[in-house]
Formats: structure tokens, C-alpha cells, sequence
């Protein structure tokens, strides 16, 4: 009789890291978000934010991510699709906010659309809207409906809102894509740890 494997949370070990990058390419896309190379910068910097969910030895998810200047960045987090739906992720934000505490105020997570309703999910996660544009193609106030929680230039070229929310769902996002097409429209989520 074969037991059912049980799930180890841990950190990944420095032979294991492509095979995290695979997990991550495969179920995020190679194109989103950190580049490997600098993921793997960051990676020799702070291992302890980079996790991996095992069964049966065989890496089935992974989440990571490292310290900014005023909170600490959960940048990817990716499941394998047939291990999905079984609380995988959960129990990996979970370990990740566990070795935070004490060391950060602040997580904060960028959705992407398909995993908007994960983040939801989470117990404490509180969304703000990240608009960010070209300077020129934009204003400030052409977001004046938004409550404009902080705002910041990323670059001499780009500026960024963080906007409170009282909704949170891909139609909004979808209908604020339409009417200001070339501004970059993101849920961030948040807790206090």
C-alpha cells in the first residue's frame, strides 16, 4: 500500500534553482517580471525568500522574493498546474510570511490577472491599484478619480500612482485598460506582518 506523499515546505537549495526557474517560466512565461539572471542575483543575496512545496522530492511549487527599501517584495510564486487548487500556494505564503516576521513591516505582492483571485483569498491582503505611464502620455490629473494614496516617479520617464481601491476585480481592470491604453494597470496586494 502506497501512502499518500506528504508536503515538504523548505527552502530550495542553490542544484535546485533552474528547476524553480522552469516552474516560473512554465506557469508565469518567461517574459514576465524579473529576468532569471537578476532573479538569480537575488537568489545568492537572501535564500531564505526563495521556497519551494515538495512531494516525493519532486519541487511542485515555488514562491520568492527579496527586501525593498520599505517592504519586502513577494515577486513570483507559480504551482504546477496538475498540484493546483490544493492549497500549495497558500501554504507557501504562508512559510514566506514566517521567516519575514520580525524582519519586515510590509509584504507586498503584484497580481497578475490570473492569480487576482488567489491573492483575494489571502487572509490579511489588503489590494491598492498600481498606474503606472509614460510621462507625457499621462497626467496625475488624469486620474484624479482615484484617491491617490502615494505617488512616485520610477524613472526620469515613468511615473507611478498607487490608488485606493473599493473595488477589486479583472473588469475593472479591464475597463480601465480601454480608456487609458497606454498605462500599465496592476493589483498590488499588501499586508502588515
Amino acid at each position: 500500500m502506497k501512502l499518500i506523499p506528504k508536503l515538504i515546505i523548505r527552502r530550495i537549495r542553490k542544484e535546485e534553482f533552474n528547476q524553480a526557474i522552469k516552474i516560473f517560466d512554465n506557469e508565469l512565461g518567461k517574459d514576465k517580471g524579473i529576468k532569471n539572471d537578476i532573479l538569480y542575483q537575488k537568489f545568492k543575496e537572501f535564500p531564505e525568500f526563495f521556497i519551494g512545496a515538495f512531494l516525493d522530492n519532486e519541487m511542485v511549487g515555488v514562491i520568492c522574493g527579496f527586501p525593498r527599501p520599505d517592504y519586502l517584495s513577494m515577486s513570483k510564486m507559480a504551482i504546477k498546474p496538475v498540484f493546483q487548487n490544493r492549497s500549495f500556494g497558500s501554504r507557501l505564503v504562508v512559510a514566506f510570511e514566517k521567516i519575514a516576521k520580525g524582519k519586515y513591516n510590509k509584504i507586498n505582492v503584484g497580481a497578475l490577472d490570473k492569480s487576482l483571485y488567489f491573492y483575494k483569498s489571502l487572509s490579511g491582503y489588503k489590494p491598492f491599484l498600481c498606474i503606472q505611464f509614460k510621462v507625457g502620455d499621462y497626467s496625475k490629473e488624469d486620474f484624479n478619480d482615484f484617491r491617490i494614496i502615494k505617488e512616485y516617479n520610477f524613472d526620469s520617464k515613468n511615473l507611478v500612482i498607487e490608488a485606493d481601491i473599493n473595488e477589486c476585480n479583472l473588469n475593472l481592470l479591464n475597463k480601465l485598460r480601454k480608456k487609458y491604453p497606454k498605462a500599465h494597470f496592476q493589483y498590488i496586494f499588501t499586508k502588515e506582518i
